[in-house]
């Protein structure tokens, strides 16, 4: 298995103490700079996919972990008919300079529709590093009447995943043998996409047909 960057950055902290204050700057201006060159973070939900791209996450060097916020998103997140949990995937996708488009993410474990209790945030830990948080607000519909709406706030994700998952996506082909909790997407998760492009194209086909 090859190195990571996060595993020479680890190496490169050993140096000095210099090196050791240094090299978290560093750390974040990497990631960053990947995340917006054509990257894409998606995070799939019970009937939907946040697609966020051009973000900038905060690292936070004791817990080695990446914070992403999430204050631009305006779409709410709808409650399931069920109860159900799912498996939640944390996917960076990689679309330019390729042929075909390529997924990778991390399994984190699984969720269920969050529950406020006398508070406005609710957060799932995954384990002691990993967790995503969301923000219950209230809102007026268009008939003016008060409705409750549950949006993602944050994601938090430990740096050596994050820095796995981009530095596999550097290559053209997938990897064959993964890390344990990692895995390229699937048709199931290709889905949801492959639905929204097909609608979009119907759509522009029968407004063109019609002018």
């Amino acid at each position: 298995m090859f190195e990571t960057n996060f595993q020479d950055f680890c190496t490169l902290r050993i140096v000095c103490k210099k090196w050791n204050a240094f090299v978290p700057l560093v750390m974040h201006k990497a990631v960053v700079s990947r995340l917006n060159s054509g990257l894409k973070l998606e995070l799939t939900f019970w009937n939907d996919t946040k697609q966020t791209k051009k973000l900038s996450p905060t690292y936070n060097d004791y817990t080695k972990t990446f914070t992403f916020q999430f204050d631009n998103l305006d779409d709410d997140i709808n409650e399931p008919l069920n109860d159900n949990k799912i498996s939640f995937i944390a996917f960076v996708k990689r679309s330019e300079d390729v042929l075909f488009p390529t997924k990778l993410g991390a399994e984190l474990g699984d969720l269920t529709f969050p529950e406020f209790v006398n508070n406005d945030m609710c957060k799932y830990e995954f384990d002691n590093r990993s967790n995503v948080c969301f923000k219950q607000e209230t809102k007026e519909d268009e008939e003016g009447k008060s409705i409750i709406c549950v949006k993602l706030y944050s994601f938090t994700i430990e740096a050596w995943k994050l820095f796995y998952i981009l530095d596999c996506l550097k290559f053209d082909t997938e990897i064959s043998s993964l890390k344990e909790g990692f895995r390229y997407a699937d048709w199931v998760d290709w889905w949801d996409e492959y639905c929204k492009w097909w609608c979009e194209y119907f759509y522009n086909n029968f407004e063109y047909n019609t002018l």
